[in-house]
């Protein structure tokens, strides 16, 4: 397990072509749901994590321009939204129902192309591709203590702050996690060991599909006038 979930890292074309082959998920998807909860739970057993539950559901709400009146928020505070830190900073994507949703969706892809591949080696590859994003939440983390925020420090507005904050093209760059289009990569690269074709032609799509979603949030958030 350790070499597989290594490799995905540092050689991911070897291992995801190995896991296509010889699909084996279970032992992994175990570590990452692991890796995740003990993210979580370390941080939001502080004071600073509860907190920052708090702050991202009135920024959500603000964000769509709405606003959170003194009662609203001292319910929050008394009742932190738990659920918050699962909607925010693309750790959706981690959770079993969206995994097994991704790997439905890749599944027909791979079908779509006239190969005939099992719903296990599909699983198999979209598992592993999630190392990438439980290896996100290991180092955001530390850093959302530090900012005492939810938000994700390792979005493309924070890599790369070239844009006004508040524009269009800030809100776009933020809802793209640097890790998430890495994942979008090992997906590409899983599909193409699995159907033999090119990742390129996996690549493209499946990344314009994340980057449009983020552009149609950016677009909602502008329209509705939030901050």
């Amino acid at each position: 397990m350790i070499r597989r979930i290594a490799g995905v890292v540092v050689r991911p074309r070897t291992i995801l072509a190995g896991l296509a082959h010889s699909p084996a998920w279970m032992d992994t998807w175990l570590f990452i749901l692991v890796a995740f909860a003990v993210c979580g739970a370390a941080l939001l057993s502080t004071a600073i994590g509860q907190q920052a539950l708090v702050d991202e559901r009135v920024r959500v709400v603000e964000s769509f321009g709405g606003t959170v009146d003194d009662r609203e928020y001292a319910a929050l505070q008394a009742h932190p939204p738990t659920w918050i830190y699962l909607a925010s900073g693309g750790r959706l994507l981690i959770t079993p129902p969206v995994t097994l949703l991704v790997a439905a969706g890749c599944w027909a892809i791979a079908r779509n192309d006239e190969k005939a591949v099992s719903f296990r080696q599909v699983l198999s590859i979209v598992v592993h591709a999630s190392v990438v994003l439980a290896l996100g939440q290991i180092i955001a983390a530390p850093i959302d203590y530090v900012r005492e925020s939810l938000t994700s420090p390792l979005n493309l507005a924070a890599v790369l702050p070239f844009t006004d904050e508040g524009t269009i093209a800030s809100r776009i760059l933020g809802a793209v996690d640097v890790f998430v289009l890495w994942w979008v990569a090992l997906l590409a690269i899983g599909l193409s060991a699995l159907t033999r074709r090119r990742a390129r032609r996996y690549a493209w799509s499946l990344a314009a599909a994340y980057v449009g979603f983020a552009a149609v949030i950016a677009v909602v958030i502008t329209a509705a006038g939030g901050s």
